[in-house]
Order: structure tokens, then C-alpha cells, then sequence
């Protein structure tokens, strides 16, 4: 799990870095190195709220070889 405040191309309107936060290519990039089967990433902002699921996996998956999930507020996901 880590946070991923906005896309990429976003970072210049949301400035995540002043904040102590994170871009999803970031993320993606910096664990990719670890091999981790499944990236929850939340703490996102909210002006995608219909699509952003979508928009945030498109950026990972350019930069992250497993599965990504962006859940919505209170999504339940069981960790087994």
C-alpha cells in the first residue's frame, strides 16, 4: 500500500512533493524494483471521481509490472 496523490501530469497543479506526497509514476516506478505482486495505491485526489480507477492503473501500468488497485472510499479489499 502506499498513497499516490495525483497522476503525473498533475504534480504541477496539485504539488505533491511540497506536501510529502507522492505521483503514481513515482510510486510505480520506485516499487516496481521490489517485485511486489499486488500495489494498493490510495490517498488520492478527488477531481476524477468516476474515472479515476481507470486513469491511475493506465499511468501505473507504464511503470509497474503487477497488479495495481485503486480503490474507491470504503472499498473493503481482503488481504489473504
Amino acid at each position: 500500500m502506499h498513497e499516490a496523490f495525483c497522476l503525473d501530469a498533475d504534480k504541477e497543479i496539485f504539488k505533491p512533493y511540497e506536501k510529502k506526497h507522492s505521483t503514481v509514476k513515482y510510486v510505480c516506478e520506485s516499487l516496481n524494483k521490489l517485485n511486489i505482486k499486488n500495489l494498493i495505491l490510495y490517498h488520492t485526489e478527488d477531481t476524477h471521481p468516476n474515472d479515476k480507477d481507470i486513469l491511475y492503473k493506465k499511468e501505473a501500468k507504464q511503470y509497474f509490472d503487477n497488479n495495481v488497485i485503486v480503490p474507491k472510499d470504503l472499498d473493503v479489499i481482503e488481504i489473504k
